[in-house]
């Protein structure tokens, strides 16, 4: 194998990646966990210290004297970016034959991309779809799974998640994350209906669920994953499993210090153009005849402020 190849550093590739990541509709990771970029390939990120948050100040100012000073407390941990990455290979005779290369390229940064994102939304789901890495939660049994339309109250567990959040941080949950399965019995239970006052035929609708929720994000997740071994039967699940998250994720958030659940904490590799970038180059034997579009980004997803998550789990 040589011991160098040309690399060509590929932006308007590299851009196009970054859009399609950030556009596949089917996952909500990266809306739950907003990526941040940070200089360092590891450091130290802020976690949120819940009993400061309702302190009350002393804010008598006293002549000649200044104010007392007041922050927001955090502790501190660590973080370690992974660099992450997947490769796709074109035969040249295809790049030949196409009447328009770029679009070939970016339909192998789409099918490299679809598994990243596919990978990075497993990994989010599993921090947070484990009770213990969260404020708390509850697993339903029996007769208050939400698919009992006779037993169940979806309710109780609604205010149960908002009572938690907001006595442990005096914040509302501004968002709920559920899995399509969940979604679909939810929009069709007797008391839903009945709590939104929604009497037409077919599922309630989302803004009325968001109200019976208490939210003002309703993020479905459709993300599928195969559970199987490579070469075995298929096994499809939904990645998510079935469950209700509730957690309060800011808007906007471009700095580690955030009220949020959980970042995306990024490093950008020295001489990258992006966060995330798309390498091309041949492959090694001449022989194979194949161009490679590589992607790489350096990335570590954090829960920062557990209490600003609630689980319901085993709805179904």
């Amino acid at each position: 194998m040589p011991a160098t190849r040309d690399v060509y550093f590929d932006v308007p590739l590299s851009e196009f990646m970054v859009r399609a990541f950030a556009g596949v509709a089917d996952y909500v990771g990266p809306r739950l966990f907003p990526p941040v970029e940070v200089s360092q390939p590891s450091g130290k990120y802020y976690t949120l210290d819940k009993d400061s948050w309702l302190l009350i100040p002393n804010d008598i100012r006293a002549e000649k004297t200044s104010p007392n000073r007041i922050d927001f407390k955090v502790s501190s941990d660590a973080y370690a970016t992974i660099g992450r990455g997947l490769a796709h290979e074109i035969p040249k005779e295809t790049l030949a034959a196409a009447d328009r290369v770029l679009r070939v390229r970016e339909n192998g940064v789409k099918v490299v991309v679809e598994g990243l994102a596919r990978a990075l939304e497993d990994r989010i789901a599993l921090k947070v779809t484990s009770i213990t890495n969260i404020g708390s939660g509850v697993s339903l049994t029996g007769g208050d799974k939400w698919s009992d339309y006779v037993n169940s109250d979806p309710k109780a567990q609604v205010n149960t998640a908002h009572a938690f959040g907001e006595n442990n941080t005096g914040l509302h949950y501004n968002t709920s994350v559920i899995d399509k399965d969940s979604y679909r019995i939810l929009r069709n239970h007797p008391l839903v209906r009945d709590y939104t006052k929604f009497v037409q035929a077919g599922p309630v609708p989302d803004a009325a669920l968001k109200e019976f929720l208490e939210v003002d994000n309703l993020w479905i997740a459709n993300g599928m994953k195969n559970m199987a071994a490579e070469g075995a039967t298929a096994s499809i699940v939904n990645i998510w499993g079935n469950s209700v998250l509730f957690c309060r994720v800011a808007p906007g958030v471009q700095e580690l210090e955030a009220v949020t659940l959980g970042l995306a904490i990024q490093w950008k590799p020295e001489g990258f153009p992006a966060p995330m970038q798309v390498r091309r180059y041949d492959h090694w034997d001449p022989g194979v005849a194949t161009e490679i579009l590589d992607v790489l980004y350096w990335q570590d997803e954090k829960i920062v402020a557990k209490q600003l998550g609630y689980l319901v789990g085993s709805t179904l």
